[in-house]
């Protein structure tokens, strides 16, 4: 018979508690906090973020510039960059394929077999390669060296 009463007590204690409920401070920068203020007015002041660091070294707050920047971003609500490396990216370039382009010689000889046909007559200005014209070079891939079986 004590049950509905005593629901009833639990309830209202436990929503008077949610009432006087204190979020606690954010721990990300809960050493800076207390010091907000001087802070900003230090940086309004045009004081460099180093400076700012050995003042709060001086009062036992050993934090690092970059916390010191980021705490100024979110107190002033600016939007942050996103965070980079202090490495520098190197990005690699595709390489180029190179197409080896047959002879003259062995391609009129290939479809002369095959064709019955006389050979086509290469002119001044057709851009076929002769066989007296090397094939073009290929860049040197990045690893080791090897010899290529076609040129021994």
């Amino acid at each position: 018979m004590s049950e509905p009463a005593d629901i009833a007590t639990r309830t209202q204690r436990f929503n008077e508690a949610a009432r006087a409920f204190t979020p606690p401070l954010p721990t990300r920068h809960a050493k800076l906090m207390p010091m907000k203020d001087g802070i900003i007015e230090l940086r309004q002041k045009g004081a460099s973020l180093r400076l700012i660091r050995e003042l709060l070294a001086t009062v036992n707050v050993a934090v690092g510039t970059d916390t010191i920047a980021r705490f100024l971003a979110e107190v002033n609500g600016e939007a942050q960059s996103p965070q980079t490396s202090k490495r520098p990216v190197r990005t690699r370039r595709a390489r180029a394929r190179t197409t080896v382009v047959q002879p003259a010689a062995v391609s009129a000889a290939t479809i002369a077999t095959t064709d019955k046909s006389p050979p086509p007559q290469a002119s001044s200005s057709s851009s076929v390669a002769t066989a007296d014209e090397k094939p073009p070079e290929r860049s040197r891939a990045r690893g080791p060296r090897i010899a290529d079986p076609r040129n021994l």
